[in-house]
């Protein structure tokens, strides 16, 4: 299994200030220094960016997979806020890792299970978008995937 913590590159967000339901909006600075997990899943060849947040509420649903600290009891990566980055110059690789040991340790141990829930919730948006519900069911009217259309092969 293969993932990695990066920064996405301000580049990218410079470049896609129209994009919709993003973290951060407006705030290109913000969402560059922004930790995010890749994760070797391909869906129609693309490379997506799983972002590491303090605070989700697992409550809504299949929206992320808990990755706890002792100071952030509730961290995670949000699969509602992913993004599909194809272009590796946008893409900068972390020397030292800004999350905790802990926090590492969960993702390298659930890497399977994190790619395998990822999977079904990119499956499950592309399903409901292909039936016109991806802005009304809870599990993705926030979702970046909104913007990727092109990419997940969604006419």
């Amino acid at each position: 299994m293969n993932c990695n913590i990066v920064f996405i590159k301000q580049g990218y967000f410079d470049k896609n200030k129209h994009f919709i339901e993003m973290l951060d909006p407006q705030d290109q600075a913000k969402q560059s220094s922004r930790c995010y997990l890749f994760v070797a899943i391909k869906h129609n060849g693309n490379n997506f960016y799983i972002p590491l947040r303090e605070n989700i509420n697992f409550s809504i649903g299949n929206i992320g997979y808990p990755i706890p600290s002792s100071t952030r009891p509730n961290a995670g990566l949000d699969f509602r806020k992913a993004l599909i980055v194809n272009d590796p110059m946008y893409i900068q690789n972390l020397n030292q890792v800004s999350i905790s040991s802990s926090q590492m340790k969960k993702i390298s141990n659930d890497i399977g299970a994190i790619e395998k829930q990822f999977s079904r919730y990119v499956l499950g948006y592309v399903q409901a978008a292909l039936k016109g519900r991806e802005k009304i069911d809870r599990l993705y009217k926030f979702s970046t995937l909104h913007n990727f259309h092109l990419e997940l092969g969604i006419n």
